[in-house]
């Protein structure tokens, strides 16, 4: 049964008004101008994600949520898990970068050599499925043919599309994805999976949307100790097994980002999980009562010598 609406009533609040329902919501406020620098940098609404976790009701989202806080909360506390937030999108956000290229060159390298005599591979419809190919110029390519390499290539050269090293290039981490999943040939997929230790296809599928749920939320700034991805990460060689529930979480997300940088660069991935053990201590040294919901939400344990 679809639930009654009712009008929205709300209205904007000035920072002292903001200030004010804070404080009714028992949360410690001692310097009002240093508070007031964080609303006007963050934002009323932004912060209200942060202040979630140190809610007496956390984690119920539902008619049992009540918006006050547990006793001796700061409004620095709240501000302290929002920067621990922003260091996990700045750290996360590096290196899926790196995943991001490697994925493409990889898709570019193995199936441009084994279509070698048909660079526009990604539009032919014996080795993608129809309804790929039929869409893909409104979909994806007319984005693309103002793109400076696009736009030399037909200034040059005959066809409809430019080659898959140059196409792909301008592709987004979704198209890529959705090209994966598109392939007619399982065969032609484990060329790709299979490069990153994985032989089920099915299941890197799942680390290809992983992937690039967490690299949008990072790009839009979304909270990312709670997130959740819209599907569920299959179990395979990153997550050979799994905890109830956190197959949609940034525990598993990281796991496979985790598995996949760990096939590109060793000490990439060395130096990542270094950066994440060192801002989630920061975060520990300031909010220590945070380290069992962090360890759960992310599955990031900080090694006692951190």
């Amino acid at each position: 049964m679809a639930r009654t609406k009712i009008p929205y009533t709300k209205q904007a609040k000035s920072l002292d008004e903001q200030i004010t329902i804070l404080r009714s919501r028992n949360v410690i406020i001692k310097d009002e101008e240093k508070a007031k620098e964080y609303l006007s940098d963050i934002g009323y609404y932004r912060l209200g994600f942060y202040s979630f976790p140190f809610e007496l009701t956390y984690p119920f989202l539902d008619s049992r949520r009540r918006h006050e806080v547990k006793p001796n909360t700061t409004i620095e506390e709240i501000v302290a898990l929002y920067y621990y937030d922003f260091d996990l999108r700045s750290i996360l956000n590096k290196y899926l970068s790196r995943i991001e290229v490697s994925i493409r060159t990889t898709m570019i390298y193995k199936l441009s050599l084994k279509y070698s005599s048909n660079p526009t591979w990604f539009a032919d419809n014996t080795v993608v499925n129809n309804d790929f190919v039929k869409d893909f110029y409104r979909e994806v390519y007319c984005h693309l043919r103002n793109k400076p390499t696009i736009s030399r290539h037909h200034n040059k050269y005959y066809g409809q599309y430019a080659p898959a090293w140059k196409t792909m290039e301008f592709m987004t981490m979704g198209n890529l994805e959705t090209l994966y999943d598109n392939l007619i040939l399982d065969k032609d997929k484990r060329l790709i999976s299979a490069t990153y230790g994985e032989h089920s296809t099915a299941a890197f599928k799942t680390y290809l949307s992983a992937i690039r749920e967490v690299r949008n939320a990072c790009a839009h700034g979304n909270v990312m100790f709670g997130l959740r991805l819209s599907f569920g990460i299959s179990t395979g060689i990153a997550c050979p097994s799994l905890k109830p529930g956190t197959n949609q979480s940034l525990n598993g997300a990281l796991r496979v980002i985790n598995h996949m940088i760990r096939q590109i660069s060793v000490n990439r991935a060395n130096d990542m999980w270094d950066e994440l053990y060192k801002a989630t201590a920061r975060l520990y040294s300031k909010v220590p009562y945070l380290r069992t919901m962090i360890e759960k939400e992310t599955g990031i344990i900080v090694p006692a010598s951190i």
